[in-house]
């Protein structure tokens, strides 16, 4: 099988070509961070509280990296593992349109939590006609996580355009009013293992909720969306293709991308390439040897521990010296080392 992009022919034999995969919850300014939390806690809440302390190292120097470049960061991880499109916890950011890695979605309406967001109505209200609103919600094992999603509901802002981040807590009640109100879900498996000690179960999982996978943060989950993947198949038989991919699509309503798409040994494993909008951002070195000479000097070396080494069209060699003057020369990429 070959393809033509960017006038460049490549010889596909032995990949499969795959939609690129859509990771709907992340962080992305938080790419380069150590994941923190030293037990399992109750709600998300008790967590947040225990590991923010922006005075104290590691915070202390992450937090001084010029956030475009923690966001960049933030791209590459996707862009490594095979995601186009990655969905932003926090507002967007003109860097989004920079030659940014991915595609960040642009319309939508969000708050961070009931405990963080004292304005969640008006936010709801703000966000654009027909664009999903996104929120944290029953991130937690304790009553009180439970019953975030009837305060939610008396708030008026749980509908068939709301989707909820996490929703380990909720009970069955709580799951049938998700149901009858037609919202969504974004499922986290390893973040909630971490601070939680458990996630979504078979029955949550299989109850007939649309429902889509997300990486969170490196705060609470290392590595990338091929982990969440991995782990995601121990808790459910749901079709998992469809969990990082279309699912996504159809829970954060956007547009169809055919132009956005990967070539990989298989589903869930490291791409070999990845183009978004017809325009080439990931090669391995084996495909990269049909590069013509005008395209091979825009890709420079990217290795993250544990994934195969590939070329991207961002300067990770610059990329690594900035980071390093904050951090030292150990960066690390949701807690892998990345080198180039």
């Amino acid at each position: 099988m070959k393809r033509t992009i960017e006038g460049v022919e490549f010889d596909l034999e032995g990949l499969q070509v795959l939609p690129g995969l859509i990771n709907a919850h992340d962080h992305l300014e938080f790419a380069l961070f150590p994941r923190l939390g030293r037990r399992i806690y109750a709600n998300a809440t008790e967590w947040a509280r225990d590991i923010y302390r922006p005075g104290e190292s590691p915070l202390r120097e992450h937090l001084q990296i010029p956030k475009p470049l923690r966001l960049r960061w933030g791209g590459l991880r996707n862009l490594a593992c095979g995601v186009t499109t990655v969905c932003h916890h926090n507002p967007y950011e003109g860097v989004f349109d920079d030659l940014f890695p991915v595609r960040v979605v642009r319309r939508y309406g969000w708050a961070h939590s009931l405990a963080f967001e004292p304005e969640i109505r008006a936010r709801f209200d703000a966000t654009p006609p027909g664009a999903p609103f996104l929120i944290h919600a029953g991130e937690g094992s304790d009553a009180e996580s439970a019953e975030e999603i009837f305060k939610l509901h008396e708030l008026g802002v749980l509908t068939g355009r709301t989707v909820l981040v996490h929703a380990v807590g909720f009970q069955e009640e709580g799951w049938n009013l998700i149901r009858k109100t037609g919202a969504g879900v974004i499922w986290c498996p390893r973040s909630n293992l971490f601070t939680l000690g458990r996630t979504l179960d078979r029955r949550d999982a299989a109850c007939g909720i649309p429902m889509a996978l997300g990486t969170d943060s490196p705060l609470t989950a290392e590595g990338d969306l091929l982990d969440e993947i991995r782990s995601a198949r121990v808790f459910l038989d749901r079709a998992l293709m469809d969990l990082a991919g279309d699912a996504g699509i159809r829970l954060l309503r956007l547009p169809p991308r055919p132009d956005d798409w990967i070539a990989a040994s298989g589903f869930g494993e490291p791409p070999e390439l990845v183009v978004i909008g017809d325009r080439l951002q990931l090669i391995g070195p084996r495909l990269a040897r049909a590069l013509p000479a005008r395209l091979c000097r825009q890709f420079h070396p990217l290795w993250i521990e544990g994934r195969p080494p590939v070329l991207v069209r961002w300067n990770v060699p610059q990329m690594l010296s900035e980071t390093a003057l904050y951090v030292g020369d150990d960066v690390r990429l949701a807690g892998r080392k990345v080198c180039s």
